[in-house]
């Protein structure tokens, strides 16, 4: 390609000295493409579903809800713009300026929504962790009034983390971006490790309790008995775990840049991780539709609305065209 003669960041070195091919495009393009319908419909199902269910009104769906909203901007937003960032690099010296933009909206977009992922699903075992200590105290204490609290601080949280590699260069964010993913790690992995361990005590408790005595009920918080709290334990647990898988590529590809500033070879790698990343925005409605009866209930229900919102739209038009 011509010299791209324009500095823009980190990412002049890797136009100069790794820029993107048509095959490299392609696969970027085919990995972006399969996810990005199912993020915006379905996690548009999930906030419209939320919102309108009464039942679902809880400070574990409000923090869901956050983490569907993360995932919808991700389809609306930041996959977009990743699809622009990379078909511009293919001639980026002819519009460096564009390519420069684009490229920068994209960095600041995809690192801000996916902190929010990484705090809302670190918020979202604080809540299981507490649900089942606080046991009855827990609707109490924690309230849909703090979870929004703790959603809106998430994104304060999250736009700073956007503009920081861009205020003290990518260096600095790569260390802070390990420090708080480690960090994150910690508290979701002793969360869960936490409820695994009373509740595998409970299920002990359970088992010598002598079947002709009092309620069993009695015997243990109803908390760690109760279906539905472990079923949204797995849930939660199922949501980590692809995070994690989507997470690790990525996570790897900036380690590794920030270790040998390999310039040739970091450009594609950090663009093929980052899209795995936002392939996860799709993965997690699928998994609380698949896991969550009430809410895959629900989704259903605005579905159907929805379906026959459009179709009427669509006849409505279709008349005042003339075509019907």
């Amino acid at each position: 390609m011509p010299y791209y003669n324009f500095s823009c960041y980190h990412f002049t070195k890797w136009v100069e000295e790794d820029q993107i091919t048509q095959t490299e495009f392609a696969i970027i393009a085919v990995l972006n493409g399969v996810t990005i319908l199912p993020a915006i419909i379905l996690n548009a199902l999930v906030l419209v579903s939320i919102w309108r269910t009464p039942a679902l009104h809880t400070p574990a769906m409000v923090l869901l809800g956050n983490l569907a909203l993360s995932d919808f901007a991700v389809g609306i937003i930041a996959q977009p713009v990743l699809a622009a960032w990379t078909a511009l690099e293919l001639r980026a010296s002819e519009r460096p300026h564009t390519y420069c933009d684009v490229a920068t909206l994209y960095g600041i977009t995809s690192t801000g929504l996916g902190a929010v992922s990484l705090f809302s699903i670190t918020a979202v075992a604080v809540d299981r962790f507490l649900a089942l200590h606080l046991h009855l105290r827990y609707k109490a204490i924690v309230t849909i009034k703090k979870a929004i609290v703790v959603c809106a601080v998430n994104w304060l949280f999250a736009v700073l983390s956007g503009v920081w590699w861009i205020i003290f260069g990518v260096n600095s964010f790569n260390v802070i971006l390990c420090c708080v993913m480690g960090i994150c790690a910690i508290i979701i992995m002793a969360s869960y490790v936490n409820i695994c361990n009373v509740v595998h005590q409970h299920r002990n408790q359970i088992q010598v309790v002598p079947a002709e005595t009092s309620c069993i009920e009695s015997c243990v918080p109803n908390v760690s008995s109760n279906i539905k709290y472990r079923k949204s334990v797995r849930t939660s647990l199922y949501i980590y775990f692809a995070f994690v898988l989507c997470y690790i590529p990525c996570f790897a590809a900036f380690l590794y840049y920030g270790i040998t500033a390999d310039n040739s070879r970091s450009g594609f790698f950090v663009k093929v991780t980052t899209t795995i990343v936002l392939m996860n925005s799709g993965i997690n409605p699928a998994i609380y539709c698949w896991k969550m009866k009430e809410l895959r209930c629900a989704v259903r229900s605005s579905a159907h609305l929805l379906g026959i919102f459009f179709l009427g739209s669509t006849l409505l038009i279709m008349k005042q065209k003339g075509w019907m």
